[in-house]
């Protein structure tokens, strides 16, 4: 149902909802009537969630090709499985779980991914903003912008992901957990810490740093 190039075209255009009675639905329903092999419903949860995953697998490895390709398996995925798929609790983490493994078990079955591994000192989670975005005609903003890549340079990968996964994609720390294989309790350690060591740097409050970092993360 879905192709990659069909992936590239939602990627280049804003996210809207289909027209029709289901795009004011909430996520439960939608879900329900997606297991239901309703198309309108699966649209537009697709369309709710392709940038937004995008965005993470590019934040994970930076290789697009791998992630639209991973996009397209998961979405292909689920349709072929919609009548015996589970119903969920929040579209929202059963989507980033799905794609997180997912991709990485792709990247780990990647020889020249290796670098990127658990464990390894490669970047992981580097906050880089694509072409389009880096155009910032604003001088302050421009700043606030650089000093948060290179803030965010002093965090460790987990720290990162735990952060992008939290206040970029409005997940529970118990959510975030799951998805990062850890426990909760580490949730919040690495995220208090990563919060001391982005105060400390840019001496600014974490909705301030959210509210910039949502300028490169979109």
């Amino acid at each position: 149902m879905f192709n990659t190039n069909h992936v590239n075209r939602l990627l280049e255009t804003k996210p809207t909802e289909a027209p029709g009675s289901l795009g004011s639905l909430d996520e439960a329903v939608l879900w329900e009537n997606f297991k239901k092999g309703n198309e309108l419903a699966f649209s537009i949860l697709y369309k709710r969630y392709i940038q937004r995953l995008h965005n993470y697998g590019m934040h994970t490895c930076r290789d697009k090709d791998l992630v639209l390709d991973c996009l397209q398996e998961l979405f292909a995925h689920l349709w072929d499985r919609r009548e015996t798929v589970s119903s969920v609790g929040s579209v929202n983490f059963y989507l980033f779980k799905s794609f997180r493994r997912l991709l990485l078990s792709r990247i780990m079955a990647r020889k020249r991914f290796s670098t990127l591994l658990p464990g390894s000192s490669a970047v992981f989670f580097e906050f880089v903003p694509s072409a389009e975005q880096s155009m910032i005609d604003n001088e302050s903003k421009a700043h606030q912008v650089e000093c948060l890549k290179t803030s965010v340079k002093a965090l460790s990968r987990r720290q990162r992901e735990a952060i992008f996964l939290k206040f970029f994609n409005e997940l529970s720390y118990h959510e975030v957990a799951v998805i990062m294989d850890v426990r909760v309790e580490s949730v919040y350690n690495l995220i208090s810490k990563a919060i001391d060591i982005l105060r400390s740097k840019l001496r600014i409050s974490i909705p301030a740093i959210v509210a910039v970092a949502g300028t490169i993360l979109g």
